[in-house]
């Protein structure tokens, strides 16, 4: 990482669009989560995007998550994926154009995601290579045909998944984020190293490599193993707020949009990208940028 790059402030990725859904009032039920609100919400999911955009989020993350064919097919949808991808990124575009930015904020990008195929906190579930791969491709290929600015794969437990998902995604020629999903500080959720998995996709080309989906504590602790062991590369980081293990989510008592602009703060110099996981908000997320404003 640059010297240019270090002193340049973070971007800013949105929070959390399921947990914010269910703070709203929706459920969103598995195996879709956050897919349903695409079916049955529409509006609501592009409220949030606003809200975001309001708050100063740079990047917002379309709700794409369990937009696969493979997770579709679970309620007998597995038509509907290209229609709710399309959709899904068509709301986050809607969204940009309907809100103002703070003064100071770049332009908003969309980020189509790819996550897990299964359970994010079941990694034992990930299917075959070969239907990771299928399944993977496919998605990216949406995604772009969509009209995504750039391809966050994200919440990745295994380096198995993350490699494979990665790959698809950078086929489509659109710059690649890669998120992984911690258990410690060094380990990933699904076991191995994480620095192994982070050195992985970082040589496959990714443009950013950050961590996700963990609390706080655990979150800062793999940033700063990857910020050793991958000096040159952009990295980022965007923690959970939330308890895990079905909704209502509980939320924890760090969950306050001060002390995360305080928890970032270690961080600022070093991140390349920042943002809200499970849990997070709005709030978080405008918090965060009045402290990165006042800071430039």
């Amino acid at each position: 990482m640059s010297k240019t790059e270090q002193t340049r402030r973070p971007l800013i990725l949105d929070g959390a669009l399921g947990t914010e859904l269910e703070r709203r009032g929706f459920v969103a039920r598995l195996p879709l989560w956050s897919a349903w609100a695409l079916i049955e919400a529409p509006d609501l999911v592009k409220r949030i995007h606003c809200d975001y955009v309001r708050a100063g989020a740079e990047i917002l993350t379309a709700a794409t998550f369990r937009t696969t064919r493979y997770t579709l097919a679970k309620e007998t949808l597995t038509s509907w994926a290209e229609e709710l991808t399309h959709l899904a990124i068509r709301l986050a575009r809607e969204a940009i154009g309907e809100s103002e930015s703070p003064p100071g904020s770049a332009t908003p990008r969309v980020a189509g995601c790819i996550a897990p195929l299964e359970d994010c906190y079941e990694p034992e579930r990930a299917p075959s290579d070969e239907i990771l791969r299928r399944e993977h491709t496919g998605t990216a290929g949406l995604l772009r045909e969509a009209g995504a600015d750039l391809i966050l794969v994200e919440t990745q437990n295994t380096a198995r998944e993350a490699v494979i998902a990665t790959e698809a995604a950078l086929a489509t020629g659109l710059p690649v984020w890669v998120s992984l999903m911690p258990r410690s500080g060094t380990g990933l959720f699904g076991g191995g190293l994480l620095v192994e998995a982070a050195r992985a996709v970082h040589r496959m080309g990714a443009e950013v490599v950050l961590v996700n989906c963990a609390p706080p504590a655990i979150i800062a602790a793999a940033f700063r193993t990857l910020r050793e062991a991958l000096p040159e590369a952009r990295l980022g980081a965007y923690p959970n707020f939330a308890h895990v293990g079905g909704a209502p989510w509980e939320f924890t008592a760090s969950s306050t949009p001060g002390q995360f602009v305080e928890w970032t703060r270690p961080i600022l110099n070093q991140a390349a990208v920042l943002g809200g996981c499970c849990g997070s908000t709005p709030e978080h997320i405008a918090a965060l940028s009045q402290a990165l404003q006042s800071q430039s």
